[in-house]
């Protein structure tokens, strides 16, 4: 069995560790710089709490970790625990910038170490059947994707570390748009980009007191902390091969609920199309198949797509190969593009990769 240990106890650290029993592995080891938060992840599977990563580290029973903490300490703890001797699954973003994606890539390669990012919509069943049909050859060639996320109201932990972009490395272009980038990029087969032409509003969270919401995660605000991050981007990517991609990510906007879903992503194809929720339960797809138009709803099982990816991570540890999962390349490319959609944004003029 394989054994983890688990870097950062919130919530994401506490979903990673829910999945790993429900997989079959075993939790042995927690840390977080809030003991008592440790303490009590630690209690729920049997490990042992730390308030450092040292005993994570000396322990040769852990074959790997899951580090789940705020993004600028992605790119230290993900190096100590590769010259530890760890594999390691990271929560995304790999990084704050490709820079230091890149010295992770590099780290990774040189040691033989399983770097896999926590790009988890690869492993969602709308997301597993987009692949299958993309890969089939039954779109076609593929020319163009969207991948829209519109939340009206989901700034998280408004003033913490979600959004000061010293901790964060961005806003939602950052927490959320890098899974739209990757599930885009993975569907159409990793293009290498060529342009990007976007934009990044601060609009709702900068007006902290008048920020209106229902729920946060990582709540209540801290009307003393910081906004100095995106709430919304739009973005244009162009793509060697001439395909492009419109993406489009809001933590809060004021587009009304009857007008559209929470998310909606499309591929197309010069042959067929298909569109999904990112957390749907069907996949859409539209063909034209024997000179005939067709267009079918395929329902999908729901699965746990936490549990997938570490069952996929895991295999990837005991092969030295990598699966489905995000590789270090793949991550740092999807790190470049969230890097060109703010210089494009910021000069106001197309990016250039």
């Amino acid at each position: 069995m394989m054994r983890f240990g688990i870097i950062g106890a919130g919530a994401i650290g506490e979903k990673h560790a829910e999945a790993a029993e429900s997989a079959g592995f075993q939790v042995a080891g927690v840390v977080d710089q809030d003991l008592e938060q440790a303490n009590r992840l630690a209690a729920q599977h049997g490990a042992y709490a730390a308030r450092g990563c040292a005993r994570i580290w000396d322990d040769p029973s852990i074959q790997a970790v899951v580090i789940a903490v705020p993004n600028s300490l992605h790119r230290p703890l993900a190096i100590d625990a590769m010259r530890s001797g760890k594999d390691v699954l990271l929560e995304k973003p790999m990084g704050l910038t490709a820079g230091d994606c890149d010295e992770l890539v590099s780290l990774a390669e040189d040691l033989g170490r399983i770097l896999q990012v926590g790009y988890a919509h690869r492993f969602t069943s709308v997301g597993k059947a987009a692949m299958a049909h993309a890969t089939s050859g039954e779109l076609g060639e593929l020319y163009h994707a969207k991948a829209h996320l519109h939340l009206r109201r989901g700034i998280p932990g408004l003033g913490k570390w979600f959004t000061t972009k010293s901790l964060s490395g961005g806003g939602v272009l950052i927490d959320v748009g890098v899974h739209l980038i990757d599930l885009a990029t993975h569907l159409m087969g990793q293009p290498r980009t060529a342009t990007v032409s976007g934009k990044a509003y601060s609009v709702f969270g900068v007006r902290m007191e008048d920020y209106v919401y229902e729920s946060m995660w990582a709540g209540p605000p801290n009307y003393q902390g910081v906004f100095d991050v995106d709430d919304h981007a739009t973005a244009l990517i162009t793509f060697e091969n001439g395909a492009t991609l419109d993406l489009q990510v809001a933590w809060a906007c004021n587009l009304p609920q009857a007008s559209a879903p929470d998310s909606m992503f499309a591929l197309l194809g010069d042959r067929g199309g298909l569109s999904f929720e990112l957390f749907g339960d069907h996949l859409n797809v539209r063909t034209d198949a024997d000179g005939r138009l067709h267009e079918a709803s395929v329902d999908l099982p729901d699965e746990d797509r936490l549990v997938l990816q570490l069952h996929d991570f895991a295999r990837a540890v005991a092969t030295r190969h990598y699966g489905v999962g995000a590789t270090p390349w793949q991550a740092r490319n999807v790190q470049a593009i969230v890097d060109l959609i703010y210089r494009s944004s910021e000069t106001g003029q197309v990016a250039y990769a």
